[in-house]
């Protein structure tokens, strides 16, 4: 194991010494899936802002419905045949801040790349846009064990925590966006409490669940990077348009920053584990 491990070290600082054309890119790690692409998109349009170099990130397969729905994304993403023996490739997840982005590219990345997308401005107009909006995350999270012990947290008391800092004049109608419904109604219930809860209506896609996110007037966010973007958008909308309020959960996955996100925005509001275990 050694030997090869010195041969392979070998191998990677040759190449490293030969790979020096632009563009350079993003190989991206695994596995990935809808935000964390996000994440890998803006870190190549940051680049390419602060330091003048191109970089573009390697296509997968499941980027194709993103590309399709924002059609800017494709100046930032390679084939993968289409990469040269003597290009730079980096292997990261892009979610490290002041490193690959700052928040104020988060923002502008998501006006000039996203918001600039005619089909997802049209999924805005279709959304509830007086609601107050929460964001359930479950799938893999609490599925596989692994996942579980670094993602999942008391989410029955996190919501309650962010309702409770909403006027109940103001949460009369909320709407549910998870890929779990059917725990949210059992879970959940306690939203009846509070108001009208309702879902997104006849079939949809996971682009109409973030264009609802990032419509609502006061938004209660997931620890997911999925959950993020719909917050990134609604926060970069025109000031008119943006939420009144944008909460989120300081807990987002436990192999890292002692269990903290870096990935919020200042202006929104982190509510840290104390504030809600055993609510």
């Amino acid at each position: 194991m050694k030997i090869k491990a010195v041969v392979t070290g070998a191998k990677s600082r040759a190449l490293a010494l030969v790979r020096t054309e632009e563009p350079y890119v993003i190989w991206g790690a695994e596995p990935m899936n809808g935000g964390n692409f996000l994440f890998l998109w803006v870190t190549a349009w940051a680049r390419r802002r602060h330091t003048g170099e191109t970089w573009v990130v390697r296509h997968k397969p499941k980027m194709d419905p993103w590309l399709a729905e924002f059609p800017a994304l494709r100046s930032l993403t390679v084939r993968e045949d289409e990469v040269g023996l003597r290009q730079r490739r980096t292997v990261e997840w892009g979610q490290q801040v002041y490193r690959d982005w700052f928040y104020r590219d988060l923002q502008d990345f998501a006006r000039e790349a996203l918001l600039t997308s005619e089909g997802f401005r049209a999924r805005l107009d279709s959304v509830a846009r007086d609601a107050v909006v929460v964001n359930v995350r479950r799938g893999d999270y609490y599925s596989v064990p692994e996942h579980r012990e670094a993602f999942g947290f008391d989410i029955q008391g996190y919501v309650r925590a962010a309702l409770s800092r909403i006027p109940e004049e103001d949460g009369r109608r909320i709407v549910l966006v998870s890929d779990d419904v059917a725990w949210c109604r059992r879970h959940l219930g306690f939203l009846r409490e509070r108001g009208h809860v309702e879902t997104l209506a006849g079939p949809h896609d996971m682009f109409q669940d973030l264009a609802q996110i990032a419509a609502g007037r006061d938004l209660v966010l997931a620890n997911s990077t999925f959950s993020y973007w719909g917050g990134y958008l609604a926060s970069s909308l025109p000031p008119r348009e943006r939420p009144r309020t944008v909460q989120a959960p300081l807990h987002f996955n436990r192999r890292f920053n002692f269990g903290e996100s870096p990935l919020l925005l200042a202006q929104w509001r982190a509510i840290p584990d104390d504030e809600f275990l055993g609510g």
